[in-house]
């Protein structure tokens, strides 16, 4: 196969400040839901659960300030799950009739968490619910004064037991309201002191100033702090998820192969369990680290973090083959987080120490195979954990490889051997919303934190080993996701506060796990992967087998540093896009078990699939990779030409357009529709001028009608969007005819409006970075002949990635 490199296409670029905000071809807007005519009134059981949950809130509100033992100022918080998505006009309404501010945004903002601003205000809130409660039967409430509340599903006040949620005594995390009521920044001083004055080992950084990690609290103090400091908004363990060692196989005496160091290798972050100098690693290890336990960074009790740095370091040929010599994908820096298997994460100083990996020494790349225990809820929102590594993979161009989690192993032996039960079976035991186990809940198998970061990458495991043979075992064949591999925790088919989402909440490219790789299956040894080991550990020394996403991360990390190895200039969101450009898998037909299934759960557990080494590198002569590192502007549409070899039109052949497209952003904290706020997408359109492209019809711009924008943006502020899309476009003999050798690539970009003045004023006041992946191929229908790629060199303009040279002293190798 021919080694054609990837190329920058540099093409002159158009743009226009603004674009027509159309949908598609079909100039008719979307129809609106009919007008429901029905009288409009509160129905006599929500009037008594408005009355039980008044009555709650007095009581716990009361009970709470008169219990309180540390004196100060008062912020009284209130949940209330509406049945409409909460936008700016019922944020300004609840604000000027209430007295309420919004601190959190959860259930894609149909419940939010509101501080009392104003108590004078506050009290027409429970007047009005009053009113509500005592009106006659059928009494409409258009016109009321109260009519706001009509849209309240239910409410409750936010004692101190709806802000523990960890029985641990270890390894606290507390995390903050965000506010500019001056009462926050009293409290938080008093608490603070609070901490200090009990001597507590407290980790407060202020680049992440809306959590505070404590290594140990007493159930007593938890519980002080829950009942006095309102600005706390949850008291959590960032304990880690158990880890898993090797498991128990045939003992070998020496490892028995070398390795090979290539010059200018990429190093990759491990963020684990410390790595042990073992002989394959030696010559890998830099002298840069970070001990979180102050038990020494290359003592790995565990094995855990050496066995993922072994496949970081050889990737995913060293489980596939024995050879007597291996060469090495990236060289490793240890960032040791915990030393015993669950030992709890310091967030606080994790994400200090990978900033100071990135602006100290460089470091871009980084392994984080652990997880925060328990699964997300369905539809929860962005925990403070993801919040925290998405901004900093936004201002460092970082990439963090994050494991999804596993599903215990016991718990999965038990239900299919002591409690068996047609919902344990694979896949039913993923998604069986109305499932009659009595032991299983399928939200057991949803991802866990901090894996639903978007700006970085999530993998999931599938059940093989890379070994030749078909070695799974419980799970139905080594292609498929493995039975302890995690699943997306969003599920757009249930309702949400007793009412469905609409339609254009749901994003089909929105996904975690982005990508799968292999990570063996439970329970056979022979199902394992092969990893290193210490030979000083006390079972399994030199190699063993395990299982796990622990194992399919690593595997995502070594590809990565493979990317940056040949072309080490590339920005990181570009390395996310070229994976993605790469990742395919099976369709649901084909795989028996998902026959019965939707394509939603296999997506769900996939992302884009799993990415294919033969083509991440390099292309043969019948296609040609293009990348495009570039920024945009809110409101703004950008193209660029894509000059089309002339021999196509005689061909007789189509011509095949893989997109990718990736950009990192700032997220926007404690809100979960508007997490990711930047709306980009791309088409590929006629080469025709600017003006025409932003402002006609896009069926005068558009090549063929299938061919859409990669994302709509119509009903923007009620829109989830994707920073990670990918899409194909095929141009069939005809097609190529009609553009007459020139397709041109567009993005557009826009902005949320119901979102804070700061951050409207940070989007505005910035460019916007993004990364797009394209893969153009020539698919025969008469025979084709080698030429696309050279062609392609020939006919546009292009600068080579792996090597920095002048833009017009191009020497490829073709």
């Amino acid at each position: 196969m021919a080694d054609n490199k990837h190329v920058f296409i540099i093409n002159p670029k158009a743009d226009n400040p603004s674009f027509k905000r159309q949908r598609g071809f079909d100039p008719t807007p979307e129809t609106q839901d009919e007008e429901n005519n029905e009288p409009k009134f509160i129905h006599e059981f929500k009037k008594e659960e408005l009355r039980n949950d008044y009555a709650a809130f007095y009581t716990q509100r009361k009970s709470r300030n008169e219990n309180r033992t540390i004196p100060g100022p008062i912020i009284d918080l209130i949940r209330i799950y509406f049945l409409c998505v909460f936008g700016d006009d019922l944020k300004k309404k609840f604000f000027e009739r209430y007295g309420l501010s919004p601190v959190e945004y959860t259930h894609f903002n149909k419940t939010v968490m509101f501080e009392v601003i104003d108590n004078q205000l506050f009290t027409t809130f429970s007047t009005h619910i009053q009113q509500i409660v005592e009106s006659p039967e059928g009494t409409s409430y258009e016109n009321q004064p109260y009519n706001l509340l009509a849209l309240v599903m239910k409410f409750e006040f936010i004692g101190t037991l709806r802000r523990l949620f960890t029985s641990n005594e270890t390894g606290i995390l507390l995390t903050l309201i965000s506010s500019a009521n001056t009462a926050y920044l009293a409290q938080k001083r008093t608490l603070l002191q609070y901490l200090s004055n009990r001597q507590a080992n407290v980790t407060y950084i202020e680049a992440s100033p809306d959590i505070i990690e404590v290594k140990t609290l007493t159930r007593e103090e938890k519980v002080t702090i829950a009942s006095n400091f309102d600005i706390v908004k949850t008291v959590t363990s960032s304990r880690a998820l158990k880890v898993r060692p090797g498991i128990y196989g045939t003992v070998r005496r020496e490892f028995g192969f070398t390795v090979i160091v290539p010059e200018g290798l990429t190093t990759v972050g491990i963020i684990d369990t410390g790595v042990n100098r073992i002989e394959p690693l030696q010559n890998l290890i830099s002298e840069t680290a970070y001990d979180h336990t102050n038990m020494g960074s290359y003592w790995d009790e565990v094995g855990h973090g050496t066995l993922v740095a072994g496949l970081v370091t050889l990737g995913d040929e060293f489980p596939a083959e024995i050879k007597e010599s291996y060469t090495a994908k990236a060289k490793i820096a240890v960032i040791k987080a915990i030393h015993n298997q669950d030992d709890e994460i310091n967030i606080p100083r994790l994400i200090q120490d990978i900033r100071d990996a990135k602006r100290t020494h460089g470091i871009r790349l980084f392994n984080m195979s652990l997880n925060i225990p328990l699964a997300k809820k369905y539809n929860d929102g962005y925990s403070q954990f993801a919040y925290e590594l998405d901004k900093l993979a936004y201002e460092e161009d970082l990439l963090i490889f994050i494991s999804v989690g596993n599903i215990n192993g016991d718990y999965i032996e038990r239900l299919l051997i002591e409690e068996t039960h047609p919902d344990h079976e694979y896949p039913a035991f993923f998604y069986k919303i109305d499932s009659t186990s009595e032991f299983h809940n399928c939200r057991n198998t949803n991802i866990s934190e901090p894996s639903e970061s978007l700006n970085n990458i999530s993998i999931g495991a599938l059940a093989g080993n890379l070994e030749k043979d078909d070695n799974s075992d419980i799970t139905p064949n080594n292609s498929y996701p493995a039975y302890y591999s995690r699943k997306f925790h969003f599920d757009y088919n249930q309702a949400v506060n007793s009412t469905p989402l609409k339609k254009n909440q749901r994003n089909k490219y929105l996904n975690k796990p982005d990508l799968v790789f292999e990570g063996g299956d439970l329970f056979s040894y022979e199902a394992g992967i092969e990893i290193l080991r210490s030979p000083m550990a006390e079972t399994e020394k030199y190699f063993g087998r395990t299982c796990g996403t622990s194992l399919a991360t690593p595997l995502g990390a070594s590809y990565a540093a493979e990317i940056l190895n040949n072309y080490p200039s590339l920005r990181t969101q570009t390395v996310k896009a070229l994976l993605i450009n790469t990742a395919t898998f099976h369709r649901r037909k084909d795989l028996p078990h998902f026959s019965t299934s939707t394509d939603s759960l296999l997506k769900s557990m996939v992302g884009f699939g799993r990415p294919q080494k033969s083509t991440l590198l390099s292309t043969d002569d019948n296609s040609i990779l293009f990348v495009i590192e570039d920024e945009i502007s809110i409101g703004q549409i950008i193209t660029m030409p894509i000059h089309l070899p002339e021999y196509l039109q005689t061909s007789g052949n189509k011509l095949k357009f893989d997109i990718s497209l990736c950009y990192s952003f700032l997220p926007l904290k404690d809100n979960h529709l508007n997490y990711l706020p930047i709306y980009m997408a791309f088409n590929i359109v006629r080469n025709l001028d600017i003006r025409t492209i932003s402002q006609a019809e896009q069926a005068q711009y558009g090549i063929k009608r299938g061919f859409s924008w990669s994302e709509d943006h119509y009903g923007i502020e009620n829109r989830l969007f994707s920073n990670a899309q990918s899409t194909s476009y095929t141009l069939q003999p005809a097609d190529l005819l009609n553009v007459e050798n020139a397709i041109a690539i567009a993005v557009r970009c826009l902005c949320k409006d119901e979102i804070p003045d700061s951050y409207k004023r940070h989007a505005s006041n910035n460019q916007h970075r993004f990364s797009i992946v394209i893969r153009i191929t020539e698919i025969p229908i008469n025979e084709v002949d080698g030429r696309l790629y050279q062609e392609m060199i020939n006919c546009n303009e292009i600068r080579n990635i792996a090597e920095v040279i002048n833009d017009n002293d191009i020497d490829l190798d073709v």
